[in-house]
């Protein structure tokens, strides 16, 4: 972001009272707006811990009686035929107060018997019937009807045949219930910090230093907002951390203290029946139980009145626990000594490794909503600059500030765009049963992404003639109603082909958005301000990818994938609404152009005067070889390991979305921080090409390790090093294909033009190619020929192409 050294104030602007109101109200504004983020990403996470605290107080009490009505079919009874399963219902409603329901089916998902008899939701059965065709081999499943949670348990009889399944139903509002006071006092750490941020930002206006000639300093002017920003938001986010390690330890300790008292019961049962608890030899099934439903459980510990040890469980190997036990004292009838003492300790590791992952949390939405706040003070920087500039000629265009609302107009696109990113072929997944066209199931699955990437090369190109014809804001308002449109069309899709053609109109829309807010950098900026507003659109892109991403992962794991697609198109109107109310006195082409300007990005023309130039361009073997071997090459590792393999293969190996999305934030991350620092050493260089080829080699590399070990590591590290590879070879690219004779003598913005058509290709290439390979080779061979195709190309391109250096600096070099 670049503002001017000192900025004027205007006389138009009245008083000085009044332009330190209006800073007040600006800066508390970009303060509000980045408070919201953070408080709905905080509460999405808070709802996070409660629902895990509720999964596995399901899971405790469901295996316990599970395995109860197991023995009762250990014989060869039908579950139909079995007694006492509406006493045993009872007590599960019972143990478990917040259920709504209990129920046991058949393995088709009719009912037997349930707890209330009525009220049940819709569908039930075949929901039933379809986990336990998937997943009996997973124990506990949850899933959703509307607003109810619904855990499904395979119970098997004689033979360990599958005789039917154990239900209970959660209702929303008894998770809601259980987050209502973590989620009050993040709400109201969040106010009070808002409360001091806001007051702290009157004050400081009510100081602003106003120069006697009418100036501000730039750095004074963002300081202030800035620096209350970071502390409003670093206390919150710490209380934030206090209340997520309180919320998951106060959980997992009374989770401990159900399952004890659990087992502490049936033990006192039988030692009421005379039974001795020394005689009794398999402990080691409920205490196994135990161990595998509470991930927190250190140790368990049976022991007689005199201390001596009847069965132990050591499940961490932790020598000692800094947690007192919890217990349960057994009693023989009749004497007041007690007969045994059983005791559980939780793990200090286990929670140390809990309370790190609540932090990761509070850490993801910090860093996410530090993002979306300092793209907020970019955009608070050019309105205090319309509040206090003032014009030189009356009507004059600031061709030198005004492109800095490209940054926030593209982060408002990619935003919205970007809330499904992490899970578009999981939704797939989930509508399609069947693979389509004889296809794969894996191809299946990348056919959503392929249809978005396709269009949105076509409407790319389209864009080019409107923003030429018409002006750039004809496709980018177009665009983002249509990309809009789109993402409610997913909410909407019941298919998977009504889902791939909502994916294709956003892709149109896309394409046509992400052209038309080029058009406006290409047309509004002077030549001596084109490269900067190019970094601060690309900037304002990677923000928004990031910040997008990650909040529609963690929405999706609390309100569901359809639920983020409604969120993504009501947002998908903001850049629109943006573009109308910032950017409405630049709609269209200038009057007067810049001097020397570079010609936006448009298709290239098949009118006779342009043929020979396309041709020599086409014919151009450097040229080819850039697309062909370097573009095209990343576009397809970049578009099948982000938006493909990651949220498909992690999800199968049980990563959590929220997880998901932050290690996709890892590509974004690179590219605006590395990229600046590795972008001015590219340019410090004559030639271009070893830059291009060194982020191929690390790119190709990255996947192909993946050979060697798929894990989670490689995988983040593969996402590393392709950010790496975008921030060497990105700017390198253009640089290179810049200084090509052939792309000169056709015009820079039309080459440019084709160029990210061979990067849309790439993009809808990617997607199938990469499923195909995982058909036919397995994820890890697949992404390890990825990567070998990707190192191929580059060497290929270092053989084939020839460096150019522009004329300017070959006598320099």
């Amino acid at each position: 972001m670049t503002i001017a050294p000192a900025i004027q104030a205007a006389p138009s602007a009245g008083p000085r009272w009044t332009l330190r109101l209006r800073f007040a109200l600006v800066a508390l504004t970009v303060l509000v707006l980045a408070q919201l983020l953070s408080g709905v990403l905080t509460v999405s996470a808070i709802r996070k811990t409660a629902f895990e605290g509720t999964v596995t107080a399901v899971r405790i009490v469901g295996h316990d009686w599970s395995f109860r009505i197991q023995n009762s079919l250990r014989f060869g009874k039908p579950i139909t035929q079995m007694f006492g399963l509406p006493e045993m219902l009872a007590g599960i409603r019972s143990d478990l107060p917040f259920l709504s329901a209990a129920l046991v089916t058949l393995p088709d998902g009719a009912m037997v018997e349930s707890n209330p008899p009525d009220g049940l939701p819709a569908g039930l059965g075949p929901l039933v019937a379809e986990k336990l065709t998937s997943s009996v081999a997973k124990g506990l499943t949850p899933a959703k009807i509307g607003d109810t949670h619904v855990f499904v348990l395979p119970v098997s009889g004689a033979g360990n045949r599958l005789a039917g399944a154990l239900v209970m139903l959660v209702p929303e509002a008894a998770i809601a219930q259980a987050t209502a006071r973590p989620v009050s006092d993040a709400v109201t750490s969040l106010i009070v910090a808002s409360a001091a941020g806001a007051l702290a930002l009157f004050l400081a206006a009510s100081v602003l230093p106003i120069g006697v000639d009418g100036t501000i300093s730039r750095w004074k002017l963002l300081l202030v907002p800035a620096l209350v920003l970071v502390l409003a938001q670093g206390g919150a986010s710490w209380h934030n951390i206090v209340t997520f390690r309180d919320a998951y330890v106060w959980a997992a300790t009374q989770n401990v203290q159900r399952s004890v008292d659990r087992l502490g019961t049936d033990l006192q049962r039988l030692v009421d029946k005379g039974v001795r608890l020394d005689r009794l030899s398999d402990y080691a099934a409920p205490f196994g139980r135990m161990a595998a439903d509470i991930p927190e459980l250190a140790s368990v510990q049976l022991v007689d009145g005199t201390g001596r040890a009847i069965a132990t469980l050591d499940a961490t190997r932790e020598a000692t626990s800094s947690r007192p036990a919890i217990a349960y004292e057994i009693v023989t009838p009749g004497d007041a000594r007690p007969a045994a003492r059983l005791s559980a300790s939780l793990s200090d590791t286990a929670i140390g490794e809990g309370v790190r992952h609540r932090a990761l949390d509070a850490g993801t939405v910090l860093l996410t909503s530090a993002l979306f706040g300092f793209e907020l003070l970019v955009l608070f920087g050019i309105l205090m600059r319309r509040l206090a500039a003032r014009a030189e000629e009356t009507g004059a265009v600031d061709r030198d500030g005004h492109h800095l609302l490209a940054r926030p107009a593209s982060f408002l696109l990619v935003f919205g765009w970007a809330l499904p990113l992490s899970f578009v072929p999981l939704q797939m997944g989930a509508l399609a049963a069947e693979p389509l066209f004889g296809l794969s199931r894996a191809v299946t699955l990348a056919l959503p992404i392929s249809a978005e990437m396709g269009c949105a090369l076509v409407t790319a190109l389209i864009a080019g003639v409107l923003t030429d014809r018409r002006g750039w804001h004809i496709p980018f308002v177009l665009g983002g109603l249509v990309c809009a449109a789109g993402a409610l069309a997913g909410t909407l899709a019941t298919g998977p082909l009504s889902y791939i053609g909502a994916r294709a109109v956003v892709g149109l829309g896309y394409g046509l958005a992400w052209m038309g807010i080029q058009g406006y950098v290409f047309s509004w900026s002077s030549p001596r301000t084109r490269t900067q507003a190019i970094a601060n659109l690309v900037a304002g892109i990677f923000a928004g990818q990031i910040c997008g991403n990650v909040t529609g992962a963690m929405l999706a794991d609390q309100i569901g994938f359809s639920s983020v697609f409604t969120v993504a198109a009501l947002l998908g109107l903001a850049p629109v609404l943006f573009a109308f109310a910032f950017m409405r006195a630049y709609f269209g082409r200038p009057a007067t152009s810049p001097s020397a300007p570079a010609a936006a990005p448009v298709p290239v023309p098949l009118a006779p005067d342009g043929g020979s130039a396309l041709g020599g361009l086409l014919t151009d073997r450097n040229f080819l070889a850039l697309l062909l071997l370097s573009v095209v090459p990343f576009s397809v590792a970049q578009v099948g390991l982000l938006y493909y393999t990651l949220p498909v293969y992690l999800s199968q190996q049980g990563i959590e979305q929220g997880n998901i999305g932050r290690i996709m934030m890892i590509y974004g991350l690179s590219v605006i921080y590395i990229a600046p620092l590795l972008g001015r050493w590219v340019d410090r260089h004559v030639r271009k090409k070893p830059f291009i080829v060194m982020g191929g080699l690390l790119g190709g590399l990255g996947l192909a390790f993946t050979y060697l070990d798929i894990g989670l590591f490689a995988l983040v590290a593969s996402v590393f090093l392709l950010g790496l590879a975008s921030s060497l070879g990105g700017p390198a690219q253009s640089s290179f294909a810049l200084h090509l004779p052939s792309v000169q003598r056709l015009g820079t913005g039309r080459a440019m033009g084709i160029q990210r058509a061979a990067d849309k290709l790439g993009q809808m290439i990617g997607p199938l190619a990469v499923s195909a390979l995982f058909t036919f080779l397995g994820t890890r061979d697949g992404l390890a020929v990825t990567g070998l195709y990707y190192l191929g190309s580059t060497l290929l391109f270092f053989l084939i192409a020839r460096d150019h250096a522009s004329p300017a600096r070959k006598g320099a070099g």
